[in-house]
C-alpha cells in the first residue's frame, strides 16, 4: 500500500540541519537527508564499543579478533603518522 502524499509536510532536525526528517501526522519520522558529518557521527557512536575494557576482554577471549585488531592498529599508525 502506497503512503499517502502529504501536501504540507513538516520537516524536523534534531541536530541543527545535519539530519532532516519528515514528521508524519502519527508522530513517526522518515529520514529525508543526512549530511556526511551526521553519518560520521553515527558511525563513531556505533564503533565506540570496539574500544575500552570490554573490547579488550573480548579480544583476549578471541585470538583471531586480537590478531585482526593488531593489524588494524599497524595500518592505522602507518597512515596516521605519515
Amino acid at each position: 500500500m502506497a503512503r499517502k502524499k502529504n501536501n504540507n509536510p513538516i520537516y524536523v532536525s534534531p541536530d541543527g540541519g545535519e539530519t532532516v526528517y519528515e514528521q508524519l501526522p502519527n508522530g513517526d519520522k522518515i529520514l529525508v537527508e543526512q549530511s556526511q558529518i551526521a553519518k560520521d557521527n553515527t558511525q563513531a557512536y556505533d564503533e565506540q564499543e570496539m574500544v575500552g575494557l570490554e573490547a579488550i576482554k573480548l579480544r583476549r577471549k578471541f585470538p583471531a579478533l586480537q590478531k585482526a585488531w593488531d593489524k588494524y592498529r599497524t595500518v592505522w599508525h602507518l597512515i596516521n603518522e605519515n
